[in-house]
């Protein structure tokens, strides 16, 4: 009489349920081992991803204020840093109402996409309004810091008392004119912010250059 699967050992079904733990165990592993190295690289390109989009908004933010420049008889703007703090007689517009003729639709330009903000106690008439998590863009209209405004605001291009100092590595290659409110683009060279300078092209430099 021939022998039905219910007359095989039982040691080959005990065999064949260890073999399929081990399978089992053996693609845990190599897929823990696959996340290990993909999802570190997923996040690296990310990061780059960010810091290349930042730069390209500042490059179409830079073509705004140059766009500006010409039809102002190349004077600087009048600009103020942040929306929600004014400087005492300074009733300056910040540079999204500056520029907003000059970029059009291209609103989207002016927020980073790595751009994060906490509001700290400092910041009370801005927490009745917003998260303590936040954005720069959501709270102040952008993610960027305009710099020197009293020195470049009104002045002709090139008659900045900055660019006096060319002698120190201030010519308009070296003078920051925007920059990322802080150093969002963590992961990717630690310090470095996404800056445009002042002869409109963008890079990005060491925090506080």
């Amino acid at each position: 009489m021939p022998k039905g699967p219910m007359s095989r050992p039982f040691s080959q079904y005990h065999s064949r349920k260890a073999v399929t733990r081990i399978e089992v165990l053996t693609g845990v592993i190599v897929l823990g081992l696959a996340a290990w190295f993909i999802v570190p690289a997923v996040g690296h390109r990310r990061v780059q991803q960010d810091r290349e989009a930042c730069l390209a908004n500042l490059t179409e933010i830079g073509k705004a204020v140059g766009a500006y420049l010409q039809s102002n008889d190349n004077r600087w703007p009048y600009v103020a840093k942040l929306r929600s703090f004014k400087m005492p007689g300074q009733d300056w517009p910040t540079l999204p109402g500056v520029i907003a003729p000059y970029l059009g639709k291209r609103t989207d330009v002016l927020r980073c996409p790595a751009d994060s903000r906490e509001l700290s106690e400092e910041d009370s008439e801005l927490i009745r309004e917003f998260s303590v998590r936040t954005t720069w863009h959501e709270t102040e209209g952008l993610s960027y810091e305009w710099y020197w405004g009293e020195i470049y605001g009104g002045r002709k291009v090139g008659q900045e008392p900055i660019s006096q100092a060319q002698g120190f590595g201030f010519g308009r290659a070296d003078q920051t004119l925007l920059a990322d409110f802080e150093t969002f683009h963590k992961g990717d060279d630690g310090g470095a912010v996404n800056t445009l300078f002042a002869d409109f092209t963008a890079r990005a430099s060491r925090a506080g250059k």
